[in-house]
């Protein structure tokens, strides 16, 4: 059957009626159960996943079948008596219940972010009521959640390694949480919020690709976009002949969200209204017409606070913290204003010079800056102060060179290897060659990572790291399988992951040149697929994504630390054309440059953070009956340049909050980034590229997954307890 011409709405009817399926039917359900009699791409296990397979009939009936044999597997665990349990047949049992489950949604949820295919989109939202009504159904399952609990209470949890035990009153609170002590009325209201709420996330996410995507402006008069580099505006001239709008006698030039032009025209252009329509521009994403997404803030934040309420909390950001380092909502806002307090004299101070040096430029007194100059006229200030210019190591980043320098790094430190795996690209149905393992995209590439002193197989992961039509902006690195290992110790199950990044691609004929801010996020996210990949832990469910949220940007940010370093730069900062290295002067010259305006740096991530907490914890007060944008603007005065206009509200379009994890946790960022500056400081003092301290790093801290506390895992590397004061006064070199 043709993906476009099945009945979508019955199709995914037939999911929403699984577990009346599995009751009619139980040998069907039976087969299931066994991978080598039935093909299911999104939730094999064996091998690198088939992703021309993965069509919106198949997700949907993957996901059918994923239900049936967590129905069934959930319910042995349900029938145990208090003789019969063990942990491995109750809490590890109900953990590998659901992982067909998981990763289906997980393989899902991936193509829909870089593939922009509107059929499987639909699906996705379609079976968001599948899943809620299945969790809501596994939350009021009376008789698994009391074969778990009396499990609890046996004799023989205190005899559990304290990893198992760990697990034991994670499952606990897990069904806690989920409302699993709730009434019959409370637990169907439970259902209904997390129904909404996932509809809500998808139309919020789908308005973000949709207003990206409709935005475009044809330029025809060059001097209008003066200042953009060349290579950046052969990109918007390659954009607007492919589609029959330039010509050699008639040139134009095409700018676009999607390849990043419009946002180089606000950091580059010297016309300042080609700057301010473009920041215009990027400030549309989610905030206007048929794509405004602040009704949906408005609802989910509802929503939110009346499911913390309903499962006993006071807020959502107290029930988000449960699990975290913080421990409640409002030690994180403490964190978060403590911080906001102690920069603001310097943020002050950044601002008034900034506005100084824009009143020299202009030759008159200047009180307020036009928000699309602040870039601009920042970037103008610091190339001024260091007589540098941060675009000039663009040339010397080539996107192959960097990577084959950020492996030898990686390699080095942590002790590893890198092999490229052969790929291809096929349509649904087609042959793959042999040796061959399948991508979704062209660009894509494939690694898989050995321990370099036993040959060991740690796991594998794509790279996409340019943007296109329909793919997701931003970056992120995704865990696909999370693996394991086996009672011995040597992986068993293989990691898989996806480092996915939407930097601006090349004009045609060119290679690609990362910025060095480009260069920031990609070590930033090998930061986290170093934590995936070298996660060493018995059970999957202790593996290094689901490690406490609060404690996950640490490892991501610690890397990141060596984007700056001369040291590191100079191993792979070679001109593209000439080969020539990188002048180390400017090597020191953007080291320095990166504590330029520092609070202003912190203050951006803090205000976003300190928005994002209040919205979970103070809503009543401070924006209900209030329009979105001036309830931020009035929230942040303060802790915000003094601008001519006040800009859109930055939860329009903050995907980490609304359709990502980040709810409530945005603090997450500077909370980490105090915590890697203090490793940091310590790799420092031991020498920064010290493989020594590195690895130590890698057993202590980034193989115990989260089969320890956070805390616990960070003073084991340490040993001692960590310096908050370490992001304010962080060492640079």
């Amino acid at each position: 059957m043709k993906v476009n011409s099945f009945n979508l709405s019955l199709f995914c009817l037939l999911a929403l009626g699984a577990g009346a399926m599995a009751q009619q039917a139980p040998q069907a359900v039976d087969k299931l159960s066994s991978e080598s009699q039935i093909a299911h791409p999104l939730f094999r296990k064996a091998g690198y996943p088939s992703w021309s397979s993965m069509t919106p009939q198949q997700a949907v009936e993957d996901t059918e079948a994923a239900v049936q044999i967590a129905r069934r597997e959930l319910a042995a665990i349900a029938a145990l008596t208090p003789e019969q349990m063990t942990f491995r047949n109750t809490f590890i049992a109900y953990g590998e219940a659901v992982v067909h489950l998981e990763q289906s949604q997980q393989y899902l949820h991936h193509l829909t972010a870089v593939t922009g295919n509107r059929m499987l989109q639909q699906v996705q939202g379609y079976l968001m009521g599948a899943l809620h009504q299945f969790d809501a159904e596994l939350m009021q399952n009376d008789a698994l959640w009391q074969a778990l609990k009396t499990a609890s209470e046996q004799p023989w949890v205190q005899d559990l390694s304290a990893e198992e035990q760990r697990i034991v009153r994670q499952t606990v609170q897990h069904f806690i949480h989920g409302g699993a002590n709730l009434s019959p009325e409370q637990k169907q209201r439970k259902a209904a919020i997390n129904t909404e709420l996932g509809k809500l996330a998808m139309m919020y996410g789908n308005n973000i690709s949709a207003s990206t995507a409709a935005w475009s402006w044809l330029v025809t008069d060059k001097e209008v976009l003066r200042g953009i580099p060349e290579n950046r505006l052969a990109l918007a001239e390659a954009e607007a002949r492919s589609r029959g709008l330039s010509t050699d006698e008639n040139p134009a030039w095409l700018l676009t969200l999607t390849n990043g032009v419009a946002q180089d025209a606000v950091r580059y252009a010297n016309v300042a209204d080609t700057r301010r329509k473009c920041w215009e521009a990027t400030k549309s994403i989610g905030a206007a017409g048929k794509y405004d997404n602040a009704p949906i803030v408005a609802r989910m934040i509802e929503l939110r606070h009346e499911y913390a309420r309903l499962i006993g909390y006071d807020n959502y950001a107290d029930m988000k913290a449960a699990n975290r380092m913080v421990e409640d909502g409002a030690a994180a806002l403490a964190f978060v204003d403590g911080v906001l307090q102690e920069l603001k004299p310097a943020f002050d101070a950044e601002n008034a010079k900034l506005l100084e040096y824009v009143s020299q430029l202009k030759n008159e007194k200047v009180t307020q800056l036009e928000p699309w100059d602040e870039t601009k006229y920042t970037s103008m200030m610091a190339g001024q102060h260091f007589a540098f210019n941060t675009s000039s190591i663009r040339p010397y980043l080539e996107k192959d060179k960097v990577i084959e320098g950020l492996f030898n790094l990686c390699g080095h430190l942590f002790g590893v290897t890198y092999r490229a795996v052969p790929t291809q690209c096929v349509e649904s149905g087609a042959a793959l060659a042999a040796g061959n393992a399948e991508v979704w995209h062209p660009d894509v590439r494939l690694y898989a990572v050995h321990d370099a002193a036993t040959g060991e197989l740690l796991g594998s992961f794509y790279m996409d790291l340019l943007a296109r039509q329909g793919k997701r902006p931003g970056a992120w690195c995704m865990p696909l399988r999370i693996g394991k290992t086996g009672a011995e110790g040597s992986m068993s199950e293989p990691h898989l992951a996806a480092l996915m990044a939407s930097f601006n691609p090349p004009a045609p004929g060119q290679p690609v040149l990362f910025s060095h801010p480009e260069l920031q996020i990609l070590f930033h996210e090998f930061g986290h697929m170093m934590h995936y990949m070298l996660g060493r832990t018995r059970y999957r469910r202790q593996g290094s994504p689901t490690i406490a949220w609060d404690f996950a940007e640490t490892p991501s940010q610690l890397l990141e630390n060596l984007a700056w370093q001369p040291a590191v730069l100079s191993q792979f900062a070679f001109h593209y054309q000439t080969g020539e290295p990188y002048p180390a002067d400017l090597l020191g010259k953007l080291a320095a440059s990166r504590s330029f305006m520092p609070a202003t740096s912190h203050m951006r991530s803090l205000t976003v953070a300190k928005l994002d907490l209040e919205l979970h914890m103070n809503y009543e007060k401070h924006f209900a009956g209030k329009e979105l944008d001036a309830a931020s603007s009035e929230l942040l005065a303060q802790w915000t340049a003094p601008y001519t206009v006040t800009p859109p509200s930055v939860m329009r379009n903050l995907l980490h909050c609304f359709q990502g994890g980040y709810a409530a946790g945005y603090y997450s960022y500077k909370w980490s980034e105090s915590l890697s500056a203090d490793a940091f400081n310590h790799i420092q003092e031991k020498g920064m590229l010290n493989p020594e301290v590195w690895q130590h790093y890698r057993k202590t801290i980034l193989e115990p997954g989260d089969s320890k506390p956070a805390a616990q895992i960070y003073r084991d590397f340490l040993g001692r307890e960590p310096n908050p004061a370490a992001l304010l006064h962080a060492k640079k070199q």
